[in-house]
């Protein structure tokens, strides 16, 4: 056993966040022990496990999903791809020290890890998990050149799905939102128009932008089953919508007028729930969606350095959960610095 103290966010109950100390072990024969650089807050996500917005979470629960950080001991019979210093993505929760079982025999297999090339700028890195759920949800969408798309709830994943609609070749990309900052960023992001949910009729003005035929592609990336009329009165004939945001609640839609007669499809994501394991009919794993995001960073088809507002110390949690509580606002991604 490690004399080494880690800490690491918490959940203790429902709305509540503590820092919970823990002894660091050491690693397996095929484990390693990553020290954290940076690891990324998931606000939808997050916000819906410390409400309990769902009513399936059980407490304590160690948020957090996307970490960054450097080997710091591994095991024997652990090769050189994760030698000590090797930097390493995982989906590790907001955590001083992760230990990670790389054996295959592990039950549900070995858990993942990505060994980063080196000079991988590993704050931008934390962004490839959210990153791959939006790749997730934008080849679901099965995009083809020219075709409109529209993104409802510029949080960072909307932000990703903009950036890689416009490398999809969709035009006009739009973005929607109740935050003028937010929208801000979309423009940054390559949105060519965005809307203001608050301030305009989002339905009228997204006719007007695809000369009255409506959108074909739509993602919902909010945290409200209201979107889900708006997009259905704006979608064109065959038209998608693809909802992919933690939407708690129940809503009602007229199912003949706004969804057979028009023949729209609406399709429900989950990307915890993709892929693992590659096969012909679907090669797009998780993990690879992620190798391909990170490329995308590397050669600068994505951005993702103005969509960081913060990148407080893991010691300020409470006050950091506390202000994406009262809701969207002066902040987008933020991302805890370890050290």
């Amino acid at each position: 056993m490690s004399s080494e103290t880690g800490r690491r966010i918490v959940f203790p109950a429902v709305g509540e966040v503590a820092i919970e100390e823990f002894a660091v072990q050491e690693p397996g024969p095929k484990e390693i022990v990553v020290r954290a650089r940076h690891s990324l807050i998931s606000a939808g996500t997050e916000l819906t496990n410390l409400t309990d917005a769902l009513g399936i979470v059980e407490y304590p629960l160690y948020p957090g999903y996307s970490h960054v950080g450097v080997v710091e001991s591994a095991g024997a019979e652990v090769g050189d791809e994760f030698a000590p210093g090797t930097a390493v993505l995982s989906l590790g929760p907001h955590t001083s020290h992760l230990l990670l079982d790389l054996s295959p025999s592990r039950e549900g297999g070995a858990e993942f890890a990505l060994a980063l090339e080196t000079g991988t700028d590993l704050q931008a890195a934390t962004f490839a998990v959210l990153g791959s759920v939006a790749m997730h949800a934008v080849r679901k969408a099965e995009p083809q050149i020219g075709q409109s798309a529209a993104v409802f709830g510029q949080g960072v994943v909307g932000q990703l799905m903009v950036q890689l609609l416009r490398a999809s070749g969709c035009r006009p990309a739009i973005a929607v939102d109740l935050d003028e900052s937010r929208l801000a960023k979309a423009t940054e992001s390559g949105a060519e128009h965005t809307i203001d949910a608050g301030r305009e009729d989002v339905v009228t003005r997204l006719l007007e932008l695809t000369g009255g035929a409506g959108v074909e592609l739509q993602f919902d990336a909010t945290r409200t089953p209201q979107t889900l009329p708006t997009m259905l009165r704006a979608a064109a004939h065959s038209g998608r919508i693809l909802v992919t945001g933690s939407v708690p609640g129940k809503v009602e839609v007229d199912l003949f007028h706004e969804l057979q007669l028009r023949e729209i499809s609406i399709i429900g994501l989950f990307q915890p729930a993709a892929a693992t394991v590659a096969h012909p009919y679907n090669p797009w794993t998780q993990e690879r969606n992620r190798v391909e995001f990170l490329k995308l960073l590397a050669d600068g088809s994505v951005q993702v350095e103005h969509l960081i507002s913060a990148a407080p110390a893991w010691g300020e949690a409470k006050d950091v959960y506390e202000i994406i509580r009262q809701g969207p606002g002066e902040w987008l991604g933020i991302v805890f610095d370890w050290g």
